[in-house]
């Protein structure tokens, strides 16, 4: 009892923090505010992040997740630019692939779905367990694996723990 009481208030404290430094403004009515939805996330959150073994979520490498950033940021600005030359071209259709991510957990998986989401000319339709359902502006004829390679290449890699690439080359 004592261990669920602590984690609460050590995840309040961060929630708090984050408040504060996303608001960056001490007034008395944004301290209240921050405190009260700080408190509720902290209360209605907790069944959804952990369970009888503990944390659900486990972690991903500081370094891992600044390349990730890092890879996302760029594809977006050079997506971008792509996405504006083939509006142009008004040769490519909008085109609806499956890409599965057996090897990544859920929480990864949603970075993908909003990674791909964030990136201009692709949604994230759907996702079901762990298949993303994409639509994107491409040749309508192009096969299905080679949509989805990209994102295996510049998304999912960067989350993929060492265990699991180690695996896949031996």
């Amino acid at each position: 009892m004592m261990k669920n009481i602590i984690t609460r208030l050590k995840f309040f404290i961060v929630m708090l923090m984050l408040w504060f430094l996303f608001n960056f403004n001490f007034e008395i009515r944004t301290i209240v505010f921050g405190v009260t939805i700080s408190f509720l996330v902290s209360i209605f959150t907790y069944e959804v992040l952990y369970d009888e073994n503990g944390f659900r979520f486990k972690g991903i490498k500081f370094t891992k997740l600044f390349i990730y950033f890092f890879i996302l940021f760029y594809e977006i600005f050079r997506s971008s630019i792509l996405y504006v030359i083939n509006l142009i071209k008004q040769k490519y259709e909008p085109v609806v692939f499956k890409i599965s991510l057996e090897h990544l957990t859920n929480v990864q998986v949603a970075i993908v779905a909003n990674s791909i989401t964030l990136t201009p000319g692709t949604i994230s339709i759907e996702v079901i367990d762990k298949t993303i359902f994409v639509m994107v502006l491409a040749d309508p004829k192009t096969d299905h694996d080679t949509l989805a390679k990209p994102i295996r290449d510049r998304f999912e890699k960067y989350l993929l723990s060492k265990e699991v690439t180690e695996d896949d080359n031996n």
